[in-house]
């Protein structure tokens, strides 16, 4: 194995980590998410990394006992860590997939198919061998579940832990995730990931004007926190105003699918393990979701 240059102290002390644990089992490391993507600025504020790790076997790792996906979270100079292990036969088989890893099957191909995507930290390049996400149906419903799991969390945090950075953090999240769902939905054959270009692609999208505007300001302001760690606005303003435009564009039908309230009520229940908070909202918020739409 030839070993790529770490990017800092971090990268080193995770590739050491993962070595002196898994010895001779690692084929590859790659970072994805924010902390790898050289297009951000300099003073983007990261709050997690994120490391894939491709072995030979899972045999060797510790799992939980409730699940058998084999992750772990652990701490590299104050900064968490989600550590995700997937062997080549999972990544080219979608029902092995699922078996190992929380993460939604196309999405994760993608980011490890593109360069533009992921970074190769150690090990062998095995991105020829990882099937073109682009042969499987995408799964909509997963992708979507995936936002609406952070905003979930975002409202948790504010009304359960009183955690109002927490909360700000899993909104610009939801926000980031919901504009890639969009630019994956209505661009076809979108590969790119990074906030950077999902901000340039959803400025091209064919949509309403003011839906899009609404989301760019969106994102906008997501970014805005993640350099300044403050919003332009009041955050519980900016985020009922996007909990109320992501209702608007459940139930109108221009997404992949059209949801009533009843029918958003059952979703929300069945994705990971029920989302509370929002269905809570969702319940308030009843006798306008069939409003008109909200900036």
């Amino acid at each position: 194995m030839n070993k790529i240059k770490a990017t800092d102290n971090i990268t080193s002390s995770i590739i050491k980590y993962l070595q002196t644990n898994l010895k001779g089992d690692i084929i590859s490391i790659f970072g994805i998410g924010s902390y790898f993507d050289k297009n951000l600025p300099s003073d983007w504020r990261n709050t997690d990394i994120d490391v894939i790790v491709i072995v030979s076997t899972l045999d060797k790792i510790t799992k939980l006992d409730w699940t058998d996906v084999r992750y772990e979270v652990r701490k590299f100079d104050n900064h968490n860590t989600w550590i995700g292990y997937n062997t080549i036969q999972g990544l080219k088989t979608k029902k092995l997939f699922v078996q190992e890893s929380f993460a939604n099957y196309e999405w994760s191909l993608m980011d490890l198919k593109f360069k533009e995507n992921s970074q190769l930290l150690y090990g062998k390049d095995i991105r020829e061998q990882v099937p073109d996400p682009f042969n499987f149906d995408f799964d909509y419903n997963d992708i979507l579940a995936r936002c609406l799991y952070h905003l979930d969390k975002s409202l948790k945090a504010s009304q359960i832990r009183g955690n109002s950075e927490q909360a700000m953090i899993e909104f610009t999240k939801a926000v980031f995730k919901f504009g890639f769902y969009l630019c994956l939905f209505f661009s076809k054959r979108y590969y790119l990931t990074s906030v950077h270009n999902i901000s340039l692609q959803l400025d091209k999208l064919l949509l309403d004007n003011d839906i899009q505007t609404s989301m760019l300001n969106f994102m906008k302001e997501s970014i805005i926190f993640r350099r300044t760690n403050k919003f332009s606005k009041r955050f519980e303003i900016i985020r009922k105003n996007y909990v109320l435009f992501t209702l608007f564009l459940l139930r109108s039908g221009i997404l992949h699918r059209k949801y009533e309230f009843q029918e958003l009520l059952i979703f929300l229940k069945k994705k990971f393990n029920g989302m509370p908070y929002l269905i809570s909202y969702l319940k308030k918020a009843k006798n306008i979701f069939y409003s008109t739409k909200t900036n």
